[in-house]
């Protein structure tokens, strides 16, 4: 038996261009959230009124249950998503399931079970190995998902087959306070990752199939999973 929640911003379906070589670091880490680059379909995501957000997922085979967290990043003009999903953590057995489960008990569940000092340490253990390893790739510990929200598709890295595997390296992780909405003050993690992703489409209708997710993306977690950003239009 096989549950699956996702409780992220509205994937209503279900991460800059340099002339660096492979191991050399981009020469701008960004400072707000967006992505420099290029996307598998050559066009271009932006770092101009970029809207942010955050979530969470549980997933759940034989009442095993797992707890994974979403940093999202959006257009403007709602037509591109990119994803980046952490890996997963054990939750309890007891984990509530189910549609109606209120959104505030799987955040509290994550204050708990993976907390904003495990999230913290793992983007810090991935940029350490990337630091000390030039070939490192975060590929296997970190997931992309660039949806397109106009036209309902997504790019996959594993819609390649047999896999080629790609650049995912966390070049920097920068910690801050932010207000929210009754102006008090809120934790909030921001991790760089420069991308050289091969990614394939899951319409064959789509004209471009596949290309490279391939730039310097920045990325937000704030403590509270504030989705007010992905809400407004």
């Amino acid at each position: 038996m096989k549950n699956v929640f996702k409780i992220f911003p509205a994937l209503i379906l279900g991460v800059f261009f340099f002339s660096c070589q492979d191991n050399e670091e981009p020469d701008t880490l960004l400072e707000q959230v967006g992505f420099e680059g290029t996307l598998p379909d050559g066009s271009t995501f932006g770092t101009t009124n970029i809207r942010s957000s955050n979530g969470v997922g549980i997933s759940g085979v034989n009442f095993k249950y797992s707890g994974r967290h979403f940093l999202d990043i959006r257009t403007f003009d709602y037509v591109w998503t990119i994803s980046l999903e952490t890996p997963s953590k054990p939750f309890p057995d007891d984990t509530p399931r189910g549609e109606n489960v209120p959104i505030q008990v799987f955040n509290d569940l994550f204050s708990i079970h993976f907390p904003y000092e495990d999230l913290r340490e793992l983007f810090l253990s991935e940029k350490s190995k990337a630091d000390s390893d030039p070939s490192y790739t975060s590929f296997g510990e970190l997931k992309i998902q660039i949806s397109n929200m106009e036209k309902f598709y997504f790019y996959l890295t594993s819609n390649i087959f047999p896999s080629k595997g790609g650049k995912i390296r966390v070049l920097a992780v920068d910690e801050g306070i932010m207000k929210n909405l009754d102006d008090q003050d809120v934790r909030k993690i921001e991790v760089v990752i420069e991308f050289d992703l091969p990614m394939k489409a899951s319409d064959p209708s789509v004209a471009i199939q596949e290309g490279n997710l391939k730039g310097v993306g920045r990325f937000r977690y704030r403590e509270d999973f504030y989705q007010g950003e992905f809400e407004r239009r």
